[in-house]
């Protein structure tokens, strides 16, 4: 963002009376590549322009936005934004974020995205697409096959100085399968990030789409019961979305997280370790500054079962007594930016899956919930729809659907008696899978 656009900010702040000043613009160019029937059946292109200013003054904050950026723009934003500051109510907490140091240096930018083809990227998706039919006989149908393209650059500034950029590329891809055998049909997906295109294993994602439809044909429905499981890594995301509100300040503020009042305390077991990482490039939100300009750290939220602290923003910071823990996201162009997690993840454990199931002795492997966000977000209790595959001493023994596991969130980490080695970033959710001592099962009775 150049000196200019924010030098006619401060000039229009200070024409209205003056106060402090934070001009937020990103530049983003999406491509978008979808593949059916054998052939590219949609390109998508969006090159945008949105730029976010707040303005502090009073005690009081305004925001407003933009999309062109040129003197009349600022201008306006300006006057909007310094209207929406003085019919706000005063409150203590606003204000920009107290300065704190440099930037971490990150690689989330690959300079290739530049002079990659078109046709390059249209084959890729329609690649995926192909691959997965010529995987298996019983592969009928691929629902979608797309690959996205994201180069986006960031930069902020503000009136005590702070001025940041960076530039970031980021690839995702994702196919949804369908696998017909005797008349029965199973659904699956596979997925993919990288930073840059060279960077992304088509053939990967063409195994795990085909293999997640393939492996759950032929299911049936389990007995009623309490289980021991294992909660694959695509699953343990699921519950860790649901968690995420739990960890903001403005959540534990307002009386609406399942985890307030419980610093310090043991909320899960020993095996469960939580942090937001926004400085591991392999997941979608790495950062070297969040919205307003903190410097990006790695925090734990929860070690070893001990809860140690909430994700704060500097407004929510000065409101929980905390400070900014660099945990400002923008939601949207539109909408003032607000405490949020960047790249959350549970860590890593030594076991991997074929040893969590060979621990698990007789259990179910859940590999998906179906409706977890219904979960209450503030008690925990969910009573959801899932699949799986059935453990059988120790080894996968077949496919599991139609059934209903219920419990609480927290009950559930308390259970855990294992991580796996199988890390895996889910877009901005890491996890591993999970060995839990027991869960609820409505199936057969």
């Amino acid at each position: 963002m150049s000196d200019a656009r924010f030098d006619v900010v401060l000039r229009e702040v200070a024409r209205r009376g003056g106060g402090d000043a934070e001009l937020y613009a990103e530049r983003t160019r999406t491509r978008r590549y979808e593949a059916r029937e054998g052939r590219l059946d949609g390109i998508a292109f969006a090159d945008t322009l949105a730029l976010g200013l707040r303005v502090f003054r009073d005690g009081r904050m305004g925001f407003s936005y933009g999309f062109r950026g040129d003197g009349s723009d600022l201008a306006r934003m300006v006057e909007e934004a310094v209207f929406c500051a003085g019919a706000s109510d005063p409150d203590g907490s606003y204000g920009l974020p107290e300065a704190a140091g440099p930037f971490p240096e990150l690689r989330l930018y690959d300079p290739a995205a530049e002079t990659v083809r078109e046709e390059e990227k249209g084959e890729f998706a329609r690649r995926l697409e192909a691959d997965v039919l010529a995987r298996d006989p019983r592969m009928k149908r691929v629902r979608s096959a797309v690959l996205q393209e994201t180069v986006a650059q960031v930069s902020i500034m503000n009136s005590r100085g702070l001025s940041g950029d960076r530039r970031e590329s980021r690839y995702s891809a994702h196919v949804e399968t369908v696998a017909e055998e005797g008349g029965e049909g199973q659904t699956g997906d596979g997925f993919g990030f990288a930073r840059s295109l060279g960077g992304l294993d088509a053939g990967a994602i063409v195994e795990e789409g085909a293999q997640r439809a393939l492996r759950m044909l032929g299911a049936v429905r389990p007995e009623t019961g309490k289980y021991r499981a294992v909660i694959e890594n695509g699953a343990a995301a699921e519950l860790l979305q649901v968690l995420a509100p739990s960890f903001l300040a403005s959540q534990v503020v307002k009386g609406k997280s399942m985890l307030a009042g419980k610093a310090g305390q043991g909320v899960a077991a020993e095996a469960v370790t939580i942090a937001d990482d926004p400085l591991s490039a392999a997941g979608s939100a790495a950062e070297p500054f969040d919205a307003e300009g903190t410097p990006a750290r790695t925090l734990e939220l929860l070690a070893a079962g001990e809860l140690r602290g909430f994700l704060a923003d500097a407004y929510w910071g000065r409101k929980l007594g905390t400070g900014s823990t660099g945990a400002c996201r923008r939601p949207s162009a539109k909408s003032p930016p607000t405490v949020g997690a960047s790249n959350l993840c549970i860590r890593p454990g030594k076991l991997p899956l074929a040893a969590l199931c060979e621990a698990a002795g007789d259990g179910i492997l859940l590999t998906e919930f179906l409706g977890i966000h219904t979960a209450d977000s503030i008690s925990g209790d969910f009573s959801v729809g899932a699949s799986g595959i059935r453990i059988a001493r120790g080894r996968l023994s077949g496919p599991l659907r139609g059934f209903a596991v219920s419990g609480n969130l927290l009950a559930i980490l308390g259970e855990v008696d294992a991580a796996g080695s199988d890390f895996r970033w889910f877009g901005s959710l890491g996890t591993p899978s999970l060995l839990v001592g027991g869960i609820m099962v409505g199936g057969d009775s």
